[in-house]
């Protein structure tokens, strides 16, 4: 599902002017070591699965169904690696809407299902090692995937000043 009932509604009533949205970002690590992706529709990208936290619905929640619908993946989020945000988190969908995303990284351990593509969101799903991404990978994601190699036991968070 590409766009949340709330997402619609909102844009009925402002059109493509930026919202805040929050997400969730699955890092599905298998027993390889390798990390689960999915190359989107709307730009052709690849990135972790995730998507828009519907109102009410637990962050925890919101990964496991993104996840199993971009990948057909079955997960258990066991940790949350990071809260991203800023500059790099701003964009425009290919329709003209802008966004400013914060997203809320979950490690993610995979518990049935074969990479697929699941909905209309994904043109191809696979794991890939850490040293072996697609060049055109999602740019801030690459900040996650360092993070999530960094194995921290707690969340880490960006801070413009932090040396």
């Amino acid at each position: 599902m590409p766009i949340s009932d709330y997402i619609k509604g909102l844009r009925a009533k402002i059109g493509h002017d930026l919202i805040m949205i929050t997400g969730a970002t699955g890092v599905v690590i298998n027993p390889q070591g390798e990390f689960l992706l999915h190359r989107r529709v709307d730009n052709g990208l690849w990135c972790f699965p995730g998507g828009a936290i519907d109102p009410g619905e637990e962050p925890a929640e919101a990964v496991v169904r993104e996840v199993f619908e971009e990948t057909g993946i079955q997960v258990y989020p066991q940790q949350i690696i990071g809260v991203y945000g800023g500059s790099d988190w701003v964009g425009a969908y290919p329709n003209g809407d802008q966004v400013a995303i914060i997203s809320i990284a979950f490690r993610c351990k995979p518990l049935a299902g074969k990479p697929h593509i699941h909905d209309d969101e994904s043109l191809d799903v696979r794991y890939f090692a850490p040293d072996a991404l697609p060049a055109d990978f999602l740019s801030r994601h690459r900040t996650v995937l360092g993070d999530a190699l960094k194995n921290q036991p707690a969340a880490l968070f960006h801070y413009p000043n932090e040396d």
